[in-house]
């Protein structure tokens, strides 16, 4: 009985740490220095070095495909972030813009989340043992 309590502790524990809910696909990213291509991710952005390319992919990518979202436009040394909002099919337009310095925000290392769901584990796991043990050694003495 105890095995099961200790399995059941675990399995709690570790169905903490799976996210609940998925963001939607509605932050976006584009760069000033990429002349072509690329997915939206902060890995592969958009190109967006010329107002053109600005305007496709405000109008034809996020209002069209994603009926909104947020963008982060990438410049070398700064950025701009724009909430472009969709009110209909005729009606999508930025309504937020604001430049800030450095990069955007979650743009640092990225750690996937198994490895990290591994290492708690990992850890509780260790912290689990070395509980029982201490208790088995505290029986003895």
């Amino acid at each position: 009985m105890k095995k099961f309590r200790i399995f059941l502790l675990m399995a709690v524990l570790i169905a903490v740490l799976i996210p609940i809910t998925a963001s939607a696909g509605g932050v976006f990213y584009c760069s000033t220095s990429v002349s072509s291509g690329g997915s939206g991710t902060y890995g592969r952005p958009w190109a967006c070095s010329t107002d053109d390319q600005l305007d496709y992919v405000i109008d034809d990518v996020i209002c069209e495909d994603y009926y909104g979202g947020y963008l982060y436009r990438i410049f070398p040394d700064s950025y701009r972030y724009m909430v472009i909002t969709w009110y209909n099919y005729v009606d999508c337009r930025v309504t937020y813009t604001a430049d800030y310095a450095g990069y955007p925000p979650y743009s640092g290392v990225e750690v996937p989340t198994p490895y990290i769901i591994g290492a708690v584990a990992l850890v509780g796991a260790g912290m689990l043992a070395a509980g029982l043990i201490w208790r088995k050694k505290r029986a003895v003495a």
